[in-house]
């Protein structure tokens, strides 16, 4: 590839539990979890709690409305599919209960979307100590990301961390090596395999491209609640289709 618009060729994926579609369709728009979380609706996590709480303590600054933002009020995709997070839903013997909502990836072109190099709750944080990290995504005019850690810190043992980029020139920078290789077979591997898509509180359905499941039956159970939800008003949505390659065999 040339240039970093070539990158923007190809689609973003977020995967979802099978439980959360009633509400997903019932909202119209998949949530932050800030958004989840003020709305208190109930949700089938299949993420960590140790990152959840890393994630927690990570902040965003958003130059254009001048304050810090929530990592969790994005709503997070990854570029990759058959992620280090999926494969742990597979060896827990539930992946045939994962989702996986596709959209195109000039997405990155909108207010306020950002992207990351890694999984975004790596920032050098304690697990124990409790610091807290501002992060200044990187612009044209600044190359390096900016944080501040408050109290202080970072106190974590990591040695690695990720950048926060806000223009998709900084496409370029990315590990597509990885991303798009087949294996991660060493913590940094999976760090990168994490490369993020962040988009701002809520995303509308009608931005989805595919829907994606890992058995026909699935695909079947998926379509119901479609077809269900769409009674009233259409959801905008295409039909889920059986794709293996999206997940592990």
């Amino acid at each position: 590839m040339s240039n970093a618009e070539d990158y923007l060729v190809g689609s973003i994926y977020h995967m979802v539990h099978f439980d959360n579609l009633q509400s997903i369709f019932s909202q119209r728009m998949l949530l932050s979890k800030e958004q989840i979380e003020q709305k208190n609706l109930r949700y089938e996590s299949i993420a960590y709690e140790n990152v959840q709480s890393l994630r927690d303590r990570v902040f965003v600054w958003r130059a254009d409305q001048k304050k810090y933002r929530r990592l969790h009020s994005y709503v997070p995709f990854y570029f990759a599919t058959r992620t280090p997070m999926l494969y742990v839903q597979y060896k827990k013997g539930i992946q045939n209960n994962i989702v996986v909502f596709e959209v195109n990836r000039s997405i990155l072109h909108n207010q306020g979307v950002l992207f990351t190099d890694g999984n975004a709750s790596n920032q050098q944080l304690s697990v124990v100590r409790g610091e807290r990290v501002g992060v200044t995504p990187c612009t044209n005019e600044n190359k390096l990301c900016q944080r501040r850690y408050l109290p202080g810190g970072p106190y974590g043992t990591n040695s690695n961390r990720s950048e926060f980029f806000s223009n998709v020139s900084f496409l370029e920078r990315l590990r597509w090596d990885i991303i798009e290789g087949e294996w991660f077979n060493s913590d940094e591997k999976k760090r990168i395999k994490h490369t993020e898509v962040l988009v701002p509180d809520s995303l509308p359905l009608g931005l989805i491209q595919a829907i994606s499941v890992n058995s026909e039956n699935m695909a079947k159970a998926v379509n119901k609640l479609i077809a269900f939800a769409s009674k009233r008003t259409s959801l905008g949505v295409p039909f889920a289709t059986y794709k293996p390659a999206l997940f592990f065999q």
